[in-house]
């Protein structure tokens, strides 16, 4: 693909209050489908991500069968890969079971303390789209165990050894007209009504309107991120653990007063969604993103706190260390100060 780029340029701007990045990329189409958003009917009210992107696993098999890197994600495919030729699927399986569209919502209603994710892809054939997600569930992790049952037409894999500390038990099901997998049975059975009825109340939101109108029609991709939702989530969740903390650890209020947090209200008023879209025009692509932040800003952002957490995880693992002196290599038994001599011999 790089051997394909002619030229890249790219531009960021503020836009009445908001950032607007455009980034430009000359070289082939790479696909003549065109983005539906089919999975956008499968969004409630309570959605606060919502992406949508091209992604024809089939017409990929090969490069990833001559992948030969040692990043983990290409073990990962390579051990799927592996058991696709097992068991005989094929790269015009997938195509013939699956659509090019892949689609991934998040909701967080108001009554969770977590949100909950899904993953979505129309399925043509639904015989073979159950053979290969069969396959692809055992050949990503061997030990796995799981339940398999058939309700109302729809065939389901559920996890039964996942982790028991946490509410998670994987779950993916096939009807003859979509394949969603998440992280809970509610929140996969409610994602197949919803595809059912064709009704969607993320798009007839006015958020998610007004969000749309920002960014061009996208052909290839799009992203939508509500920041208010999320954060007014994020406060109901969090705050009242940090005034139980304060209140079994006065120490706390040293540093935060939590009865002076602002409202919700306050903070949400500043946030409006990011919304981002890819489209094909004048011979290249053109990446667009609008919001407070940009889609690439806040990626750049989860990165660096990501390199930064993971540098100081690794300054404080020595023992004998004291992990507050990022440049000290003393150990830290070692507190007697040593008195110094000033040039005319007082100590």
């Amino acid at each position: 693909m790089l051997e394909q780029m002619r030229s890249i340029c790219g531009s960021s701007r503020f836009d009445h209050g908001k950032i607007h990045d455009l980034f430009f990329v000359g070289m082939p189409k790479l696909a003549e489908t065109k983005l539906a958003q089919s999975s956008l009917t499968l969004g409630t009210k309570d959605t606060f991500l919502y992406l949508a992107m091209l992604l024809n696993l089939g017409q990929k098999f090969d490069a990833l069968n001559q992948a030969t890197g040692t990043a983990p994600i290409t073990g990962g495919w390579r051990k799927t890969l592996q058991a696709f030729a097992r068991t005989g699927v094929t790269a015009e399986d997938w195509k013939a079971a699956f659509g090019s569209e892949l689609g991934m919502l998040a909701d967080w209603p108001g009554e969770m303390r977590w949100p909950s994710l899904i993953i979505t892809s129309a399925v043509k054939d639904a015989t073979r789209a159950k053979k290969i997600a069969g396959v692809l569930i055992h050949g990503i992790d061997e030990d796995a165990s799981w339940k398999e049952t058939d309700r109302g037409g729809v065939h389901y894999w559920s996890m039964q050894n996942g982790p028991s500390f946490v509410a998670i038990r994987p779950v993916i099901a096939v009807s003859n007209h979509l394949m969603v997998a998440g992280l809970d049975e509610g929140s996969v059975e409610a994602a197949l009504r919803r595809g059912e009825n064709s009704a969607s109340e993320l798009s007839k939101s006015d958020t998610y309107k007004r969000a749309a109108r920002n960014v061009a029609e996208p052909t290839n991709f799009f992203g939508y991120l509500d920041l208010g939702l999320l954060y007014q989530r994020l406060d109901a969740t969090l705050r009242p653990m940090l005034l139980m903390s304060a209140a079994f650890m006065p120490a706390i209020n040293d540093y935060v007063d939590a009865g002076k947090l602002p409202t919700p209200e306050i903070i949400t008023r500043h946030l409006t969604p990011i919304v981002s879209s890819q489209r094909y025009k004048g011979g290249g692509y053109i990446a667009e993103s609008v919001g407070p932040i940009t889609l690439n800003q806040s990626g750049i952002g989860v990165g660096l706190l990501t390199a930064v957490g993971a540098l100081g995880y690794q300054r404080g693992m020595p023992s004998g260390l004291n992990p507050w002196s990022l440049g000290s290599s003393v150990p830290s038994q070692q507190t007697t100060p040593v008195p110094s001599a000033s040039p005319n011999g007082t100590p």
